[in-house]
């Protein structure tokens, strides 16, 4: 019986602290790829849809309008087919720290107008994450999104996944395959250790788990390495989750007053909230 009791103890502990993810790219139909043509950027992008498949992964991935030509429209007919969600991620990826709120919400709008075929969630991302370095350029666009009904896409597991990618796609145009195994090495590494930063930190702020949001794109270094990534998560325990279900927590609520020059993490931007109040 003690035998018995000590499984089962063992076995709830495990369930209550099961770590949970929700993975999202941006910059769909495919973003930096060191001159990819467009027949190698679909072929990627399969890369990734077969790669997501394999781990039963349902990712919320945001369109990028610019980013689009007509050949690679098909990217978004696949990742729809697959029983992906899209959302907004601007035309023109302007960051919002630069242009005034009233070109930032023209650019959402040409977003949504152009991938409207396509975009079958509410879910919208900042470029760069930038919110609005003022306090009035900030809460202009968060009127116009809740007028729109446009629901913030928030990540916790920030990275630099994106410095990762543009080395590895300088490396890939050249064949430099030994350079291109080296960057992908630092890049997972990197990946390991952002993730434990802000799982120390989602402890730190809530005093327990929460449904982590991780931002990646869609790359070329994804189209490798995506599969490896995520075969690493399911070891360390994780389970997949939908951005829908990871929004249902509770942490996603809580009100952040940052307004800066950041792009952070939703965790970074209530740490520093709470810090200047």
């Amino acid at each position: 019986m003690k035998y018995i009791l000590a499984v089962l103890l063992v076995i709830t502990s495990s369930t209550l602290l099961a770590q949970k993810i929700a993975i999202t790219l941006d910059d769909l139909p495919f973003g930096y790829s060191g001159g990819f043509t467009d027949e190698q950027k679909i072929e990627a992008f399969d890369k990734i849809l077969k790669t997501l498949k394999k781990h039963k992964v349902k990712a919320t991935l945001f369109v990028t309008s610019r980013n689009m030509s007509e050949a690679t429209k098909v990217i978004l007919d696949k990742a729809v087919a697959a029983g992906h969600q899209l959302g907004n991620h601007t035309n023109n990826h302007y960051d919002l720290n630069k242009v005034s709120a009233e070109k930032y919400i023209a650019d959402i709008d040409s977003c949504q107008q152009l991938t409207g075929k396509w975009i079958n969630s509410n879910y919208f991302r900042y470029s760069m994450l930038h919110r609005g370095n003022t306090r009035t350029k900030r809460d202009s666009v968060y009127s116009y999104l809740k007028e729109k009904g446009l629901l913030i896409a928030p990540v916790t597991i920030d990275n630099n996944e994106w410095v990762y990618n543009r080395g590895y796609s300088l490396a890939m145009k050249i064949d430099d395959h030994k350079n291109m195994d080296k960057i992908a090495r630092e890049y997972l590494y990197h990946m390991k250790e952002v993730t434990a930063r802000y799982q120390k930190l989602s402890l730190q702020l809530t005093n327990r788990e929460i449904p982590q949001i991780l931002l990646l794109h869609s790359n070329p270094i994804n189209a490798d390495y995506l599969g490896k990534l995520l075969d690493w998560y399911k070891r360390e325990g994780w389970e997949f989750v939908t951005l829908d279900e990871a929004m249902e927590d509770e942490f996603y609520s809580i009100k952040d007053d940052y307004v800066g020059p950041y792009g952070f993490s939703q965790l970074d931007r209530i740490k520093v909230s709470r810090a200047s109040n």
